[in-house]
């Protein structure tokens, strides 16, 4: 049977109980940021998009194989497939196959490889490397019971994996595909990521005392020296351009989130998020996705702070340009879903299943597969 790999690393981060927050309107900042009409339902059809056909029986969209194209699953009886499918010719094509179930497919930044987490016959996990044109570079497995894959967005061949052992312990290796060399280092965090092409960033959570922020630890992968970065972050991420970005709060009690931009490590840009309160020990944190080829930042925004299992106002698609420090909404969705921008940065995928797609040129949002 397939097992689901959740992707919630990106999303949330652990943490204490947050107190109760009163909805509030967006600062007068956001109010008065420029804006385009809300895409209309009339629109959801008429574009040049060609889907999937029904007949297909697709699963689910797993990424993007370049800017016109979509890897999609397809599973059988006996195992699954993965396709490549043209969202303009509708063309589609078996991309990779193997005995065994597709739970992830992870792609290198400038999408010449890919990751695919398999689940094979004997019910254990493995990582298959496959080139563009599904050849098999490298095989990984008997590491561990499941695999997390970090690829070097400075060198394209090489990433970190993280082996998560049946102990709930973990192990850290460095992989370059090319010279099929897997290498273990010493990480302290199984979530990391890369700002330089020797040099990651992670933060470094205390068991003993969970909290929602954490310090921001930078560590390099050839020596293992680690340093302090920033104190008292949330989540951080990095983007191949050389930009990064941290979540902060001041307080527990703040309505708005911190989404401060670094341009190669250097601060840059700030904006504003509204807060949703899960009233868990997770800290809610909007689906983004980023346009390295652009220096656009999509995301989610939410109209106003409040509980995340009562809203009920819609998210706002926010294309926030990084460099020019200015944003357009594009649309409003109803719920919370991943997003996913094309290499190019020509579309967008949207839905839990990637079932969906926005052309950026023509404002257009249309289905990849028929129902």
């Amino acid at each position: 049977m397939r097992k689901v790999i959740l992707i919630v690393i990106l999303l949330t981060v652990t943490a204490c109980t947050e107190p109760p927050l009163k909805s509030q309107p967006l600062p007068k900042s956001l109010i008065d940021s420029p804006v385009k009409r809300d895409v209309p339902s009339s629109f959801f059809n008429g574009s040049a998009i060609v889907p999937v056909h029904e007949s297909s029986q697709v699963v689910e969209v797993m990424n993007w194989f370049d800017d016109e194209t979509v890897l999609f699953l397809q599973e059988g009886i006996e195992g699954s497939t993965l396709h490549k499918h043209h969202l303009f010719t509708g063309e589609s094509s078996i991309f990779f196959e193997m005995e065994g179930w597709i739970v992830n497919v992870n792609v290198n930044v400038d999408h010449s490889l890919f990751a695919v987490h398999v689940i094979n016959e004997l019910d254990q996990s493995e990582i298959v490397i496959v080139d563009k044109q599904g050849e098999n570079k490298l095989t990984i497995k008997d590491f561990g019971e499941e695999y997390s894959v970090y690829w070097n967005e400075y060198e394209p061949a090489s990433f970190i994996m993280t082996a998560y052992l049946p102990d709930w312990d973990f192990e850290t290796y460095f992989v370059n595909v090319e010279e099929e060399r897997i290498k273990q280092v010493n990480l302290e965090q199984s979530y990391i990521q890369w700002i330089s092409s020797d040099t990651v960033a992670y933060l470094k959570w205390d068991e003993l005392e969970p909290s929602f922020r954490a310090p921001l630890y930078q560590a390099n992968v050839e020596t293992g020296e680690t340093k302090l970065w920033k104190e008292d972050v949330i989540a951080y991420t990095s983007f191949p351009d050389g930009l990064s970005l941290s979540i902060t709060v001041e307080t527990d009690y703040d309505l708005y989130s911190v989404y401060k931009f670094y341009d190669n490590q250097e601060r840059f840009r700030q904006i504003e998020v509204p807060i949703l309160n899960t009233y868990s020990e997770q800290w809610w944190i909007p689906y983004y996705t980023y346009d390295n080829e652009n220096g656009i930042f999509y995301f989610l925004r939410p109209k106003s702070s409040g509980d995340f299992i009562s809203y009920t106002e819609g998210y706002d698609l926010i294309a926030y340009n990084v460099y020019a420090d200015s944003e357009t909404k594009l649309t409003t969705l109803d719920h919370h879903v991943p997003i996913s921008i094309s290499p190019g940065g020509a579309s967008i995928l949207i839905g839990d299943r990637f079932e969906n797609v926005f052309d950026l040129s023509e404002g257009i949002l249309s289905p990849v597969w028929e129902y």
